[in-house]
Parts: structure tokens; sequence; C-alpha cells
């Protein structure tokens, strides 16, 4: 999912990600909310993999961020849908060790 995303025409690139650049100032209220955005998110996958058991959940919800990131990005400057999700997918898998 995440390939076909950022794949697609006219994807710029995660939008809390480009306003983090747009306002690096960490007192500014917009980024505020993009710290407030990313925490609330690494929070869900956290929860997720401690429902899968899988050990190290803080750190592994912060390298599959890392890795979400990345895969936006690849879409972004022009990888194909099917290798970003593939590369996703098998980095995902070596992260939480399935």
């Amino acid at each position: 999912m995440i390939g076909s995303i950022s794949c697609t025409a006219g994807f710029r690139g995660c939008p809390f990600i480009n306003a983090a650049a747009e306002y690096p100032d960490a007192a500014h209220p917009a980024r505020r909310i993009v710290d407030e955005h990313r925490a609330w998110l690494t929070d869900q996958v956290s929860e997720v993999l401690a429902e899968l058991g899988v050990e190290s959940v803080g750190t592994k919800a912060d390298q599959l961020m890392m890795l979400r990131d990345g895969a936006m990005v690849a879409g972004y400057v022009g990888r194909r849908p099917a290798e970003v999700e593939a590369a996703v997918v098998a980095a995902g898998k070596a992260i939480i060790g399935a």
C-alpha cells in the first residue's frame, strides 16, 4: 500500500515531514502539531508490535517509522510501486524478526 501511495502522480511526500522541513523551529505551532502526529503514529505502531509480542517495541517502532519515511521518499523520486512494496515488506520483516 505505501508503494502505491508514494508512487502516485502528484504525491509530494508526507505532509507532516514537509511541514517539519518548512518549520524547523521546535517551538513553532506547526512543528508541535507535526511532533504530536508523529508521536501518535509511533504509539500506534508500538501498540501493534506489542500485540504481536515483538521485543524492543520502542526501538522497532522507531525503525519502522524511519522505514515508512524512506519508502515515501523512494516512491517520490521514481521507484515503481512494486519495488517500494517489496522493499518495505522485506525490511519490515527484518526489523520485527518475522
